[in-house]
């Protein structure tokens, strides 16, 4: 519902700054969308899938190395969102002088390639598995910055930021199911703790790069969440489908 939402909030700022309406419109619409859904949620949201209590299964050992590996690819992924969020409007208006109804389609069609991404990774992974899924999808996202950085035009720019979302949308979830996986009947709190990792790249993406606008530049700046993410090449062996704690335990424990 986010994803949908500021997919379309950008697409209205693009549509009321071409057609001169007020600034509070996109404002409006999202605040429709989010009732629409707490609307909707109240009848078809599942109310069996409720977080288990803290501490019901405080026997088992949580997996720190499991979190911190998880949580480098949500700090990676965030990173980019945050970056592009912040930034990307700014890099064409400013930079590229692209008009104000065409500055905010480069989030638009971030945004636009994270929902469709979302969409079918759960088809990919059980077609081609998490592993594939994640390589490509990082490999897309890092090529799209490069193009940001590196092809100093409108359009180029746009097509980047489109190919940027692809990492976020496939990256996510998996790296969430993938934790909670690790330890099945502590799998809400190892969620919980990878979650951190986000606000920490939410601030990477935002300051940093704003830091770099001046020298070398915002389009250059985008390098920065292209590294991070060719940090989650070398750790996306992770994401083949991991052997929970409890089950590793019985395997060791039994006869050979």
């Amino acid at each position: 519902m986010h994803v949908t939402a500021t997919w379309m909030i950008a697409l209205a700022v693009a549509g009321g700054s071409a057609l001169a309406l007020p600034a509070g419109a996109p404002l409006l619409l999202a605040a429709l969308l989010a009732g629409a859904a707490g609307v909707v949620g109240l009848r078809l949201f599942d109310r069996s899938r409720a977080a288990a209590p803290v501490g019901a299964h405080a026997k088992t050992p949580l997996p720190r190395k499991g979190i911190w590996l998880f949580g480098f690819v949500i700090l990676a992924a965030f990173t980019l969102d945050s970056g592009v969020s912040t930034w990307s409007t700014v890099y064409l208006h400013d930079d590229l002088l692209a008009a104000a109804a065409i500055a905010p389609l480069g989030y638009a069609a971030y945004q636009g390639a994270v929902l469709v991404t979302r969409l079918v990774t759960d088809r990919a992974t059980r077609r081609w598995g998490r592993l594939r899924v994640v390589v490509v999808a990082t490999t897309v996202s890092i090529l799209g910055c490069l193009v940001v950085a590196l092809l100093p035009f409108i359009g180029a720019a746009i097509a980047g930021f489109a190919l940027a979302g692809v990492a976020v949308g496939a990256l996510v979830p998996l790296a969430f199911t993938s934790a909670g996986a690790l330890v099945p009947a502590r799998g809400d709190e190892v969620i919980a703790r990878v979650n951190l990792f986000n606000y920490a790249g939410a601030v990477l993406g935002a300051v940093l790069i704003g830091l770099l606008a001046d020298a070398p530049g915002l389009g250059l700046a985008f390098l920065l969440p292209a590294a991070a993410l060719v940090g989650v090449l070398f750790v996306a062996r992770r994401f083949r489908a991991p052997v929970p704690v409890a089950d590793a335990e019985v395997e060791a424990a039994s006869p050979r």
